[in-house]
């Protein structure tokens, strides 16, 4: 599919509408000159103060990344950046002296998550709640964060809408996908990151509803869906459906 196509940066970041580009170009340097799709740097003016000036531009668009996964480990955020844990931690130090994000440890032998605050919410403009940290839910959004990393990195012209902001357009019944992907030709590919065997009904149901809605599913799956989406795509009732293994671990270059 196109929706895996070539490499991308840190910047390929969730369309805030779900629909179209960014709709804000408030956002302004010194200087007063507009910059377009940087709106949300204006909201978080408060913030970089609060910093002593010391926030960047980098800083705040990586923020704004975590507030839409609704979180991220330290070792995903330099794959992102492509960088090392040194230059993760320093960004880390500044967001965190800005208040904007807490950092916490949460299972032994893993890196550090990443979680935004209240304020740091508020400086990325989206309008999301804070995230309640629950053990159950860390593996399934470190998944779909995987997969955002893993398709941005072969998709620099796709965009990716978060489940975040599909949750305040969905309709009564409709399935929440994990993200849709728009590729550059203007196809929107449901994206479901599945880490536990569902009833082949529910499967069945899912699909329906997701390909009804969107030019084509993509399912990224631990090993037993894997077998189970594998088994259903052979089936043929779904011409649009796709289904991949999870990721394997990506790493930084620094």
């Amino acid at each position: 599919m196109s929706v895996l196509g070539c490499r991308s940066s840190y910047r390929w970041a969730c369309r805030p509408d779900g629909h179209g580009r960014e709709r804000g170009t408030g956002g302004r340097q010194s200087g007063g000159r507009a910059r377009p799709g940087m709106a949300w740097l204006g909201v978080a003016a408060g913030a970089r103060r609060a910093a002593g000036e010391g926030l960047r531009a980098r800083d705040l668009e990586v923020l704004r990344w975590v507030c839409e996964q609704y979180g991220a480990r330290t070792d995903q955020l330099e794959v992102l950046l492509g960088t090392g844990p040194r230059s993760v931690q320093r960004l880390l130090v500044r967001l965190r002296e800005a208040g904007l994000v807490q950092v916490r440890r949460v299972l032994v032998g893993e890196a550090a998550w990443v979680i935004p605050t209240r304020m740091g919410l508020r400086a990325a403009g989206h309008g999301f709640g804070i995230w309640q940290l629950r053990l159950g839910g860390l593996m399934h959004v470190a998944a779909v964060n995987d997969v955002r990393l893993h398709i941005g990195e072969r998709s620099a012209e796709s965009e990716w809408v978060c489940e975040r902001t599909l949750a305040k357009e969905r309709r009564p019944g409709e399935h929440l996908a994990d993200a849709i992907v728009i590729t550059g030709d203007g196809r929107r590919v449901a994206i479901e990151v599945e880490l536990t065997v569902k009833s082949r009904q529910r499967v069945r149901l899912i699909l329906d509803d997701l390909s009804a809605r969107h030019d084509a599913v993509l399912y990224f799956c631990a090993p037993g869906p894997y077998r189970q989406l594998s088994e259903l795509a052979r089936e043929g009732s779904w011409p649009g459906l796709g289904v991949r293994e999870l990721p394997r671990a990506l790493t930084s270059t620094p």
